[in-house]
């Protein structure tokens, strides 16, 4: 069998957390840092008159010393003035240090539609350089706002001389790779307001017991995520002694001990939002202490076990103020109508993913009137999608409902939705001529209907959905030639249509598609040859048009392409040979050209694509040896070259891919086939 893999990779999607932007500016600890501090056209605090004081200034420079820095973070730490400098701020009365912000900014950007940030931040971070925090920051004994998150402490103990800067309002470690026990003497912080420790999957930190935290009486905002309390007992009678607030976060697996009845009388009255996820502990009597929280507006408990939806009813009942509720993959069962009866009626954000539940999804709808956001993706909910449309209030933004069981065809009144940006409705029985119907949802950003029954010519209105930017059709009996309907969508980044009957040739009008990132028209019946157009894709970091009727050479313009990290052509009737174009591919990870009729020798301008990880020539018509410049290829893992008319193999060629571990040499007139795993090796 030949080594095969296409372009796509599954991720496991971390839920969306949304952070109560409101709480957190209203902390007095931001406006007053702020207010001390001017700031230039760049956006850079400083004073707005006079310059630092010369040992903090050193005090600064030490401090630089131990910190990684990309080129952009102390970009301005030069001249005299340390109040000028990117994340310095100063009193402008005594000229001290109140603010230092050292946070790494985060780039990230991803495009696909589930991804794991968790998992994206630790290896952001494990590619950084180590950072330590020097001894100096004790000199910026004025200090009122510190922000070292998203830098890499590695091993790193959170020093205790933090706790020596008493005047601090915000201390934000947060994803900076620390581990260890959290020093008790932070308690001595009395006068802060904003604590930011978390970082799940990142930090390996711990603490035994939250006496030191209930000595903080004025903190607002506490988020421990991750934070190992497996050993802290009395946690819930510690932080219920905090009443001032208003943000607490406990989630991602914090290992957070059972609470037995009765619970401590209820204490927190300010508090906002409150982030259990993960509480594997949870239990009716932390329901019914938590049903005494009128003045929530977000609570996440996803990811918990021991809730059943009749304890969970009376508690939601009670939570008149709700406006964010996450109960993803709570393994809870049954019918829920009567709990969507009990829930606020301020309700914006309800996500019910990955769980057992039931019910109409009319009915549901119906008695959601305010909803922005609605996910049930991985449930059991039925009913006709036209009571659902019918049902809909016209405030919605986001609506996923992936993997149930909802039947019909989708009616003209879902213009109606005038607000709707992204709308998942995959793996369902959607049938009929649906486009139609989408046509004025202008605000339409991502549409995902995957997995259903559409079988339909796709009509040139579609492009009136001008802001789309992401459409995936994949796996539903879609016809003709579709793709003229598409020329208008500008703004499109990924376009899915794989599985469908797509007939006739790739038009030349795909080349209007410049922003397109990801393309994927795999297993069709798309016939002719590959328009030169395609060339203008420069953006184009995936190609994948496998198992189709493609015929005639691989354009040279391809070349172009310098984005590309994925190219899948295989399973199609493609003649001639590799372009030595594809030298300029050097973002190229995956070159996948199986099952062709390609023939000539395989280039040795291959040997440039210093990134591929994944290359399958098999069942073509290669002729003469693999090019010595394959050994230039370190990053290679999958090699097939199987079923070609190779007749000189080199294999010292190969002695230098030490990420080598799957070759196939096979069916060719000199024939060798091999598994190497986890090793260099030396000979075949």
């Amino acid at each position: 069998m030949a080594a095969t893999g296409g372009c796509k990779g599954k991720s496991i999607c971390s839920k969306h957390v949304t952070m109560l932007t409101a709480v957190i500016m209203s902390f007095g600890v931001i406006s007053c840092c702020l207010g001390h501090g001017g700031g230039d056209h760049d956006g850079h605090l400083g004073a707005k008159g006079g310059s630092c004081i010369e040992s903090e200034r050193r005090a600064l420079l030490d401090i630089r010393s131990d910190m990684y820095d990309s080129g952009e973070i102390f970009s301005t730490w030069i001249g005299e003035d340390c109040c000028r400098w990117r994340g310095v701020a100063c009193d402008n009365t005594t000229s001290h240090v109140i603010k230092l912000d050292l946070h790494y900014p985060d780039t990230r950007h991803s495009y696909t539609d589930d991804w794991d940030d968790d998992d994206d931040i630790y290896f952001m971070l494990k590619e950084m350089g180590a950072s330590k925090v020097n001894p100096a920051l004790r000199d910026l004994k004025h200090l009122k706002y510190l922000d070292l998150s998203m830098n890499n402490f590695f091993g790193s103990h959170i020093p205790h001389m933090i706790a020596s800067l008493v005047h601090l309002e915000y201390l934000n470690l947060s994803n900076g790779m620390f581990d260890g026990l959290i020093p008790p003497q932070l308690g001595n912080l009395s006068n802060l307001h904003y604590l930011d420790l978390g970082g799940c999957g990142v930090n390996d930190l711990r603490a035994d017991d939250l006496d030191w935290l209930s000595r903080i009486p004025s903190l607002k905002y506490v988020d421990m995520s991750s934070v190992n309390l497996s050993k802290a007992t009395n946690w819930l009678h510690q932080v219920n002694s905090i009443p001032s607030l208003e943000v607490l976060r406990l989630s991602c697996w914090a290992s957070l001990p059972y609470i037995p009845a009765p619970p401590p009388p209820f204490n927190l009255t300010s508090i906002v939002k409150l982030d259990l996820s993960g509480y594997s502990n949870l239990n009716t009597t932390i329901l019914r202490w938590l049903s005494h929280a009128s003045t929530l507006v977000y609570l996440d408990l996803s990811d918990c076990s021991g809730i059943d939806i009749e304890s969970l009813q009376v508690t939601l009942g009670a939570l008149s103020n709700l406006k964010e509720l996450y109960l993803l993959d709570d393994r809870l069962e049954g019918e829920i109508f009567g709990m969507i009866m009990n829930v606020s009626s301020r309700l914006k954000h309800l996500d019910l993913s990955w769980n057992s539940l039931s019910g109409d999804i009319g009915q549901i709808l119906r008695s959601l009137g305010s909803l922005e956001y609605l996910a049930l993706d991985y449930n059991n909910f039925n009913g006709d999608i036209r009571e659902m449309v019918k049902n809909a209030p016209s405030s919605l933004q986001y609506l996923s409902l992936r993997f149930n069981h909802i039947t019909g065809e989708i009616p003209q009144n879902v213009k109606n939705l005038t607000n709707l940006e992204y709308l998942n409705l995959s793996y369902n029985n959607i049938t009929g001529d649906i486009l139609m119907a989408f046509s004025d949802l202008f605000k339409l950003k991502r549409l995902i209907l995957q997995g259903n029954n559409i079988s339909i010519q796709i009509p040139k209105i579609i492009g009136n959905l001008t802001n789309l930017e992401y459409l995936d059709l994949s796996y539903n009996n879609i016809t003709g030639d579709i793709l003229m309907a598409f020329s208008d969508l500008f703004k499109l980044k990924s376009l899915i249509l794989q599985g469908n009957n797509i007939s006739r040739q790739i038009p030349k009008i795909i080349g209007n598609l410049t922003n397109l990132e990801y393309l994927d028209l795999s297993y069709n019946n798309i016939i002719g040859a590959i328009p030169t157009t395609i060339g203008d894709l420069i953006n184009l970091e995936s190609l994948i048009l496998s198992k189709n009727k493609i015929s005639g050479q691989i354009p040279k313009i391809i070349g172009n392409l310098t984005n590309l990290k994925c190219l899948d052509l295989s399973y199609n009737n493609i003649t001639g040979g590799i372009p030595t174009a594809f030298a300029d591919l050097i973002n190229l990870q995956r070159l996948i050209l199986g099952s062709n009729e390609i023939s000539g020798q395989i280039p040795e301008t291959i040997g440039n694509l210093q990134n591929i990880q994944w290359l399958d020539l098999f069942d073509n018509f290669f002729n003469g040896q693999i090019p010595e410049t394959f050994n230039r290829l370190y990053n290679l893992q999958s090699l097939d070259v199987s079923y070609n008319h190779l007749t000189k193999l080199v294999f010292g060629t190969l002695n230098k891919l030490c990420n080598l571990s799957f070759i196939d040499l096979s069916f060719n007139p000199y024939w060798w086939r091999a598994n190497i795993f986890d090793r260099c090796f030396t000979k075949l």
